[in-house]
């Protein structure tokens, strides 16, 4: 009797350790792997990032949860980075505050909605526009169209907690920008659809009045400077690119550039680039600068024809937000000095429609994708200008 009652504890308690092991693991461990995240944070500027375990945030009326599939690392996260003045008083600006996780090129899986979330739904693959709308398009520059520009801007990694991270939170007010992605599209090519690739479709399509053959500069062949690269010579124009990285100016043969100029920083070498694209093609009708650096831009001024265009896309450099402009020349020539922010959140489909038909290719555009854990190796890389394209985050472990 007393081996047997013995016996059967020792059953009931066996079949209690594995009925309580497999309701925790069917019922339970979605929500245990849903509790912590993985994100890389800036602390300090000009410090590496820290990757730390967070609490996956918590959806609210009117949010947005993504799952982040890609991201891109842009040159104004580097800013950031840095410290440069600029980013800093946006970021302080719009209500951010260190420790804040960075990145701004998202490409995501709808994981979850708060209530009142109609047009989107669990499952949905989106961009959010490195540019939104912080106040559901309410302002007047959202309701003619411009998103990019609202008044209430909210850029992800500045004034909320960016894109890398395994998770980001998008909220209500700034959800309607959320644009759907159709399949087809390589992740790493939506990642960068949100930035560096909207805002060259921008300044190419919406703030200029390109046309098969014009002539066109490329000051900068990064990220921003090969997608624009990419953009002007499948909408038909003779593109020619200037940069630091002899790679990166590789990169721009593949995408189409009829000619590459390989600078290193003297003033007097890129004059001499100047009188050779002047000798060989004459004036052009495009200098677009995605630098921001003043003395790479100014040399090229007197290279644009009258009525022509000067594109500044590219954030400015420490210590270098402004430069001295020749007016006389400007004046002259009537040339058109023109400021490019991103992609509204409505004019997202032209770009997808443009890649879904093949028409573009962005493979090229893309330096290399990466672990969250290789963060700092490419700010390293960044530091040095040696990443020749842009660097994709797509692995969280």
């Amino acid at each position: 009797m007393l081996h047997s009652l013995r016996f059967n504890q020792v059953v009931n308690l066996i079949y209690l350790i594995y009925h309580v092991k497999h309701v925790r693991e069917t019922h339970f461990s979605s929500k245990i792997k849903f509790v912590l995240m993985k994100a890389a944070r800036l602390v300090e500027f000009q410090k590496p990032l820290k990757i730390e375990e967070l609490d996956v945030p918590k959806v609210e009326k009117g949010d947005v949860l993504l799952k982040v599939i890609s991201c891109g690392i842009c040159r104004s996260d580097w800013h950031l980075w840095r410290g440069d003045p600029a980013l800093v008083a946006y970021m302080q600006w719009s209500g951010g505050k260190l420790p804040i996780t960075q990145g701004h090129e998202v490409y995501g899986e709808v994981v979850e909605v708060g209530e009142n979330v109609a047009k989107l739904k669990k499952g949905d693959k989106v961009v959010m526009p490195a540019s939104s709308t912080g106040d559901n398009r309410t302002c007047k520059y959202c309701m003619e169209g411009d998103s990019n520009v609202c008044d209430h801007l909210v850029i992800a990694g500045y004034g909320i907690n960016g894109c890398f991270a395994e998770y980001m939170l998008v909220p209500e007010r700034s959800v309607i920008d959320l644009v759907k992605v159709p399949d087809g599209i390589k992740p790493e090519w939506a990642a960068l659809s949100s930035c560096g690739f909207g805002t060259s479709w921008n300044a190419f399509t919406m703030k200029t009045n390109l046309k098969p053959g014009d002539m066109v500069v490329t000051i900068g062949a990064g990220g921003m400077g090969l997608s624009g690269i990419a953009i002007a010579n499948a909408l038909g124009a003779k593109v020619i690119a200037v940069d630091v990285n002899e790679r990166s100016l590789e990169k721009a043969k593949m995408l189409g550039s009829i000619e590459t100029y390989k600078y290193s920083g003297k003033s007097e070498e890129l004059n001499n680039i100047v009188e050779d694209i002047m000798k060989k093609y004459g004036s052009v009708d495009i200098v677009y600068d995605t630098t921001g650096i003043p003395d790479a831009v100014i040399p090229f001024l007197p290279l644009i024809r009258v009525h022509g265009t000067l594109l500044l896309a590219g954030l400015m450099m420490k210590g270098k937000e402004t430069f001295p402009l020749p007016a006389d020349l400007v004046v002259a020539r009537e040339i058109k000095i023109q400021g490019v922010l991103m992609l509204p959140a409505q004019k997202f489909d032209a770009i997808f429609k443009l890649m879904k038909e093949g028409k573009i290719n962005l493979d090229p555009v893309t330096y290399k994708i990466i672990s969250i854990y290789d963060v700092n190796d490419a700010y390293r890389e960044m530091s040095d200008y040696k990443n020749a394209g842009r660097i994709i985050i797509n692995k969280f472990s």
